[in-house]
């Protein structure tokens, strides 16, 4: 999901826009169709974290959105069961990006343009060196003047100075098949729900692939060497209770279902920056479950802070600083 009115944080605002452009300017170098642009809706009880903090986003930062009471949710999205009281905000720009597709053109460009790309590689460990850093990989060694870990879930283990800051979770995603209404849940936007403390989010029917919905943060944690990739029972049960309360048409046959990690901070925000003490060592754990949307732009940011060690970007909330040394 890529949106602007984000209620995690008002200052994403100026990276999401960015981001939102460099996604365009990928399509049209690329001749893909990556973003898929259906509107975003984010609903909730008044003064929740979820509607308020989208709110305080779109108002901070002048972005295009209605603010809907429950009868107009139910006008509007009638495929949802709406409670009394709650309210809904709704953006134009937002809709849904298509990852695999993302990766694989971002990873083609990226060769066209002098990167060298290695996959089965391990890295079992970097060093600093006179001249920069060493990185040890199963197949050999590699000296660079900068180095910059982008490691996912295995980011504790390759920049220990940060792994007491980082926990790793499992996440399930679910797709399920309407049982009835498909041409209207195809109409959809995409959706992010805070119901009581648990948010929820979801994608419109996308042709061959049903209705994804997934829970945010069940707290589930994991390694990412041993991490169970079998979803169960209990797994399926905790979303599609969910998806009965709030939208029981989607609660139909289950189509697929993937098992993802995310790389939590203490406040859910992301690290993009040098990594204490180390100058010629850049960092990005773009992360706690909501960075892949940004993943254009924190390239950029990347790119900058090599080159230059320093970035137009607002990237100072952001600081490894902020936990690392308190």
């Amino acid at each position: 999901i890529i949106r602007l009115s984000y209620y995690e944080h008002p200052d994403y605002v100026p990276l999401l826009r960015r981001a939102w452009t460099l996604w365009r300017e990928l399509e049209r170098a690329s001749g893909e169709k990556l973003l898929t642009e259906t509107g975003g809706l984010y609903a909730g009880a008044p003064g929740g974290e979820l509607v308020a903090g989208a709110l305080e986003s779109a108002r901070r930062h002048d972005l295009q959105h209605d603010l809907l009471d429950a009868a107009a949710l139910r006008r509007r999205y009638p495929l949802f069961e709406w409670p009394d009281g709650w309210q809904g905000v709704f953006e134009r720009q937002a809709g849904w990006l298509a990852p695999e597709r993302s990766i694989e053109t971002q990873l083609r460009l990226a060769e066209q343009n002098g990167a060298t790309l290695r996959f089965a590689e391990p890295i079992e460990r970097w060093t600093s060196t006179a001249e920069g850093v060493r990185v040890v990989t199963a197949n050999g060694s590699f000296d660079a003047k900068q180095l910059v870990i982008a490691a996912g879930a295995w980011m504790p283990q390759l920049a220990p100075e940060l792994a007491p800051e980082l926990s790793i979770e499992r996440s399930v995603l679910f797709w399920f098949e309407p049982t009835a209404e498909r041409d209207a849940f195809a109409r959809l936007p995409i959706y992010i729900v805070q119901d009581t403390d648990r948010i929820f989010y979801g994608f419109p029917y996308i042709e061959g692939q049903g209705v994804k919905v997934a829970g945010l943060h069940f707290g589930d944690p994991a390694d990412p060497d041993t991490v169970d990739r079998t979803v169960s029972a209990g797994d399926e049960e905790r979303v599609r209770a969910w998806v009965r309360r709030r939208m029981p048409l989607a609660n139909g046959e289950r189509r697929d279902a993937k098992v993802c990690m995310y790389t939590n901070t203490p406040d859910a925000h992301f690290i993009v920056d040098h990594l204490p003490d180390h100058s010629n060592v850049v960092v990005a754990s773009a992360c706690s479950g909501h960075g892949f949307k940004f993943s254009s732009v924190i390239g950029e940011i990347l790119a900058d802070l090599v080159l230059t060690g320093e970035t137009r970007h607002p990237i100072g909330f952001l600081s490894a600083k902020r936990l690392v040394h308190g």
